[in-house]
């Protein structure tokens, strides 16, 4: 009893050193950490087509289905000139058939022409040998000649307004393709008139009223994908050799204390920036390390949460903590840092 009494306060010290040793054990028997965060996949939301806002079908922070209509843009010119275009391929068509009717005339034309041709050039053959046996006169032979050379005349031009109606009809159909290209664009651009979510997820940092004008590329809010939901977990590099893709992983999520949700490694980084440049004079700037204590890198690890719980709705960047599901040898690791510092 004496002895206790003596070294009670040496007693108590070195008890609690040894919890604490069991503690840090504990969490340490497997990679952990607290600097993680919650991230799903963001996009902005940008109108496809110039114009000004006509509606705004939802709310700053609403959650939406996919395919919901979120705004839409004034969409009437976009319809008119759809309209436009399709009465000009009506138009154009109609010119089509027209040319394609006179391209089958002069075609019969040709034929008739032809036709012709070979009665004056038998007839102009008969001449000649009746001629010679003094059965017709000279002027009939005369006729006949003109009127083979008249036949070849109008068939070389017939043939000429052939290939000249053909291609006008080529012509046109190249027109009516543009004109259906366009048109079939022109009904894209009516459709995008009115954007819809492309998944489900959270409309965010909105703050639009109907009758701005706006134009691609404008960004008007953000939207948070909440098809997946991931964490990025930053280990330190001494614990990335026992880190593959496919990991299972533990998250808890400040959010939600108790709860406790499961995911999988599916990405690790391959680089973390560490080069610093002097913003007055553009060299290298080496940031000053502490002497004592060098702190080991940490790189991003990305973790899928496999079951989010939909009645439990979770922030974009809450604070997370991950243990993943390997050996992470802490003796070694304790070392190991403890000598290179």
């Amino acid at each position: 009893m004496n002895f206790l009494k003596k070294h009670l306060p040496v007693i108590v010290l070195i008890s609690i050193l040894l919890l604490c040793c069991i503690y840090w054990l504990c969490w340490h028997l497997k990679p952990f950490t607290g600097n993680a965060f919650v991230f799903a996949n963001t996009r902005a939301v940008s109108p496809w087509v110039a114009g000004y806002i006509t509606d705004i079908a939802v709310k700053n922070n609403q959650f939406v289905r996919k395919d919901a209509p979120l705004f839409s843009i004034f969409a009437s010119p976009y319809r008119l000139k759809a309209s436009e275009l399709e009465h000009e391929k009506n138009f154009l068509e109609a010119n089509l058939k027209s040319c394609e009717a006179k391209l089958k005339s002069s075609l019969e034309e040709i034929k008739v022409f032809r036709a012709d041709i070979e009665k004056f050039r038998y007839l102009y053959s008969r001449g000649e040998a009746m001629f010679k046996s003094a059965a017709i006169s000279e002027d009939y032979i005369v006729d006949q000649r003109r009127n083979m050379k008249t036949a070849l005349a109008r068939l070389a031009a017939a043939e000429y307004n052939a290939e000249s109606l053909k291609h006008e009809c080529n012509a046109l159909r190249a027109r009516i393709q543009k004109t259906q290209a366009a048109l079939e664009l022109e009904q894209i651009w009516c459709q995008q008139t009115t954007v819809k979510a492309l998944s489900d997820g959270y409309v965010v940092n909105m703050t639009l009223s109907p009758g701005g004008y706006y134009k691609p590329g404008d960004v008007l809010f953000g939207f948070i994908d909440s098809s997946n939901w991931y964490i990025q977990a930053n280990f330190k590099e001494s614990e990335l050799s026992q880190i593959k893709k496919g990991t299972p992983a533990k998250i808890w999520i400040r959010q939600y204390p108790g709860r406790i949700y499961h995911g999988t490694v599916c990405n690790i980084n391959w680089g973390a920036e560490r080069r610093l440049t002097s913003a007055h004079t553009g060299v290298a700037d080496v940031k000053k390390e502490n002497t004592w204590f060098m702190l080991p890198q940490r790189y991003p690890v990305q973790i899928k949460i496999l079951d989010p719980d939909r009645d439990l709705h979770l922030h974009f960047g809450g604070s997370a903590y991950v243990e993943l599901d390997i050996p992470s040898y802490p003796f070694r690791q304790f070392f190991w840092e403890l000598f290179l510092w």
